[in-house]
């Protein structure tokens, strides 16, 4: 993973980017990126990890064991975000800080799917902002990516799994 975390562009017309929102490009495995990103220490922290299932995505990470709080797994895209706002809201927010992972992302074929990625994205961003936590996506391309491109004015950082 690059030691460079950069700073992505423009802000989309979507809302804007979120605080403590990393989105993690490649097409390497990106353990040692998300390991990084959600403190692979046994602090108090609540670690999430939800991934879909959707048609053209594919998962980046395999580092369940990091996550204590709740693993969900195989979820479609507007499952993935119940569960994510649903778990928040169910948790201490005085008893540690909270870490989200989302892996598994659709690649769209069409610009509905794009725009439903997009709403998506910008959902989970924001409940995880609302809860003072800290959000990373794992996308499976390259920075030069159109769909890279897309999503990447969400997030406050983007960082490269690949270098």
């Amino acid at each position: 993973m690059s030691s460079d975390a950069r700073r992505s562009g423009g802000a989309p017309a979507t809302g804007g980017r979120r605080e403590g929102t990393t989105l993690v490009l490649g097409d390497a495995n990106h353990d040692a990126a998300c390991r990084r990103l959600a403190g692979d220490s046994p602090d108090s922290a609540y670690r999430i990890r939800a991934t879909t299932d959707a048609a053209g995505g594919r998962c980046c990470a395999d580092v369940a064991d990091l996550y204590d709080t709740g693993v969900y797994e195989g979820l479609a895209l507007s499952e993935a975000g119940v569960v994510v706002s649903d778990t928040i809201a169910n948790l201490d927010a005085a008893a540690g800080r909270l870490v989200v992972c989302v892996d598994g992302l659709p690649r769209p074929t069409d610009e509905s799917g794009r725009r439903q990625l997009l709403q998506f994205l910008h959902a989970v961003t924001h409940r995880v902002a609302d809860a003072d936590g800290r959000c990373h996506v794992h996308l499976a391309a390259d920075a030069d990516d159109d769909l890279a491109a897309v999503v990447e004015p969400l997030f406050e950082t983007v960082v490269d799994a690949s270098d």
